[in-house]
C-alpha cells in the first residue's frame, strides 16, 4: 500500500504560530497565519505490518490540503498561499500531478479561498471554500456547475458576531477570511457513498455532520455534539470522521449511529488534534496526530505502533494511491 501525506505548514514560525494561538491561549481569533508556510506532500509505502512505514521521498508545494488520488488520473490536490492581507492576492488552486509527477492541470477560481478538502464528482471536483463558508463543484475546464452557501441555508452569523453576507461577484483571494469571519468553517465535503443525490459535510463550528439534497439543497443534521470535526470518509461499515479536539476517530453506521471510537492520540497530551484518519487494507487505521507530530496505527486489538513526521510537519491529511504512483525522481529528497 502506497499513501500520501499532505503538511501544509512545515516551518518553525507557524509552530510558535499554533503554541502562541491554542496552547498558550493567545490569538483567539483564529487569524490567518501571515508568514511563509512552506509545505511539502510525501509519498510512503506500507508493508502490511502493524507500523511498517516507510518514507519513499518528499515533493515540496506551497501549502498543500486536501487531495485525493484518482486511478488514471493522478493526485489532485489543493496548493498556493491564501490572502495574508487586505489587497494581496492569493494564489490558492487545485492541482493535478499524474503518476508520471507531471503537475498537467491547474483550476483558478475567484471563489477559491482557504480551500480544505477536494472530491471527484461524476463531473468535476467538489471542494469546500471555508473563506466564504461554501461547497463548490467545478468541472475540470474551470467552471463552477452547483455550489452551496452555508450564509444562505440558516448559517449567516460570523463566529467572533455579526450577520454574514457573501458577495459572489467579487475576487475573494484578495480578502483575507479569518474564523472569526466565518460562520461555519465547513472543512470537508463528500458526495454521500450510499445515495449520489447527497452531499456530507462538516460545520466545525456547530459542531455537526449535515446531510444536503444536491437538487433542492435543503439540508438536515446527521450527527450533532462533535468536537473540531475533520475528514468526513466513507468506511466498510458507513462513514468515519476525525472527532480532533477529542483526540479520536469515530465510527458510524449507514443510519448515522455510533458504533466505535478509535484513539488517536497519547491519552497524556494535553492539547489533542486528530486531522485524519483512513481504514487501511490490512484492518487497521491509520490516524495522524497532530500535535504530538505522528502518524499512529491501530490495529482492531488496541495495539499501536507509532511513525514520527518530525516537527513542524503537521500532517492535513492521509492519502492512499495506486502502486504506480510516484514522485519525480530529480524532486524527491
Amino acid at each position: 500500500m502506497k499513501f500520501v501525506v499532505s503538511y501544509p505548514q512545515t516551518n518553525w514560525d507557524y509552530v510558535k504560530f499554533r503554541l502562541n494561538r491554542i496552547i498558550l491561549g493567545k490569538d483567539r481569533s483564529n487569524d490567518v497565519f501571515k508568514g511563509l508556510p512552506g509545505g511539502k506532500l510525501e509519498l510512503f509505502e506500507h508493508n502490511g505490518e502493524l507500523g511498517g512505514i516507510k518514507s519513499l521521498g518528499e515533493l515540496h508545494q506551497i501549502k498543500p490540503f486536501g487531495l485525493q488520488y484518482v486511478t488514471g488520473k493522478g493526485l489532485y490536490f489543493i496548493t498556493g498561499l491564501p490572502c495574508s492581507e487586505e489587497g494581496v492576492s492569493g494564489d490558492e488552486h487545485i492541482a493535478r500531478m499524474n503518476d508520471k509527477g507531471e503537475i498537467d492541470l491547474e483550476i483558478r477560481n475567484p471563489l477559491l479561498t482557504q480551500v480544505r478538502s477536494l472530491r471527484q464528482t461524476e463531473r468535476g471536483l467538489l471542494v469546500t471554500a471555508s473563506g466564504v463558508d461554501a461547497i463548490l463543484e467545478f468541472d475540470l475546464s474551470g467552471e463552477l456547475i452547483w455550489s452551496w452557501w452555508a450564509t444562505e441555508h440558516g448559517y449567516d452569523q460570523a463566529y467572533g458576531g455579526g450577520t454574514r453576507v457573501v458577495d459572489k461577484n467579487i475576487d475573494h483571494r484578495l480578502k483575507n477570511y479569518p474564523g472569526r469571519l466565518q460562520t461555519t468553517h465547513l472543512n470537508s465535503a463528500i458526495i454521500d457513498p450510499y445515495d449520489n443525490s447527497k452531499i456530507l459535510t462538516i460545520l466545525f463550528y456547530q459542531k455537526t455532520l449535515i446531510r444536503i439534497d444536491r437538487d433542492s439543497l435543503e439540508h438536515e443534521i446527521v450527527v450533532s455534539g462533535l468536537n473540531g470535526a475533520h475528514h468526513i470518509r466513507p468506511h466498510s461499515k458507513g462513514y468515519m470522521l476525525s472527532n480532533s479536539r477529542n483526540g479520536e476517530a469515530l465510527i458510524y453506521d449507514r443510519n448515522f449511529q455510533l458504533i466505535e471510537k478509535v484513539p488517536g492520540t497519547n491519552r497524556f497530551f494535553p492539547v489533542k488534534w486528530v486531522q485524519d484518519a483512513i481504514e487501511t487494507p490490512f484492518g487497521t487505521y491509520l490516524i495522524a496526530d497532530c500535535n504530538t507530530f505522528k502518524l499512529r496505527e491501530r490495529d482492531k486489538k488496541g495495539r499501536e505502533k507509532t511513525y514520527n513526521t518530525h516537527m513542524p510537519n503537521r500532517v492535513f491529511q492521509i492519502e492512499p494511491v495506486d502502486e504506480s504512483f510516484s514522485f519525480p525522481s530529480n524532486d524527491i529528497h
